[in-house]
């Protein structure tokens, strides 16, 4: 059914098939192209289509010695490995490692983020009524498209059907930091830039705030040389962007589950196209 010259051949075809994942590929990029902010739209819509930059784009393009830099300040362990250029669309990306992440099939990236995107709305409404705070949209929308988009590059998928797992960059899965580092390529605002980083912790005063600083610290200097100056005090946005990621509890626990029950390679996938188009698919499988 899908033998088709490549890897990422295979991924589109399944992605395209998989209505759930085809419609929030357009969702997103629907989103994406209603940012107000001219040069955010310009830069988010960039990023969808190649969240990877060739070498030639970058200001610091020298792995080795970004590599002994970010070891010189404990920001990383094993090995530096940086995604080939082009390498991977977002639209057929999974959303996690295929085995034992979440979204683990062509397409499972967009619909994660698409259904971040609507937490974050879901929560700056409930915080606009509550507290009267007013959270940039704009922010909002490119935090949750921007945030997991590297794991076009990072997660690969392979000939046997297979991706993942990806290495870490300062504690964290390589995707979070890469996709700061391509921010600060884009010349994103700074603010914008702690926002993203706060998806993976929320930057409280104190512990969590350092360690957020330091995953931006190392996407500065893999793209410019040198590390970044945090921000002092993180916005209400940084807030909803951590709690509107949580989409990954349930989908991790039912994409597993149906990874046991499934057949392997391509196979796993194709049979995703023959059981149904529901969106809560994996969760009816458990």
């Amino acid at each position: 059914m899908l033998a088709l010259a490549s890897p990422a051949e295979r991924a589109r075809a399944v992605a395209d098939k998989l209505p759930f994942a085809h419609v929030a590929n357009l969702e997103v990029r629907k989103a994406a192209g209603a940012i107000k902010d001219g040069p955010l739209r310009a830069a988010v819509e960039a990023q969808l289509a190649a969240p990877w930059l060739p070498p030639e784009a970058w200001a610091y393009a020298h792995p080795a010695e970004a590599a002994r830099l970010l070891r010189d300040r404990s920001l990383l362990d094993g090995s530096l490995e940086l995604p080939k250029p082009g390498t991977g669309r977002f639209s057929s990306a999974p959303g996690g490692p295929c085995e034992d992440g979440h979204h683990g099939y062509p397409g499972g990236l967009p619909v994660h983020t698409w259904v971040n995107l609507q937490h974050a709305r879901a929560l700056a409404d409930i915080y606009r009524k509550t507290y009267d705070l007013t959270p940039d949209d704009d922010t909002l929308v490119a935090a949750a498209i921007w945030h997991d988009s590297l794991k076009a590059a990072t997660l690969p998928w392979r000939e046997n059907g297979s991706c993942g797992p990806e290495l870490k960059i300062a504690g964290t899965p390589a995707h979070h930091v890469l996709g700061l580092a391509s921010g600060y390529l884009r010349h994103l605002p700074t603010d914008l830039l702690y926002v993203i980083a706060s998806a993976h912790l929320p930057p409280s005063p104190g512990a969590n705030a350092k360690i957020v600083c330091g995953w931006l610290q190392a996407a500065s200097i893999l793209a410019n040389g040198v590390p970044a100056t945090c921000p002092t005090h993180a916005p209400p946005e940084a807030f909803i962007t951590n709690s509107a990621d949580s989409d990954f509890a349930l989908t991790g626990s039912a994409w597993t589950s149906y990874v046991a029950k499934a057949p392997k390679g391509w196979a796993r996938y194709e049979a995703l196209l023959q059981d149904g188009n529901d969106v809560l698919l994996f969760e009816k499988q458990r």
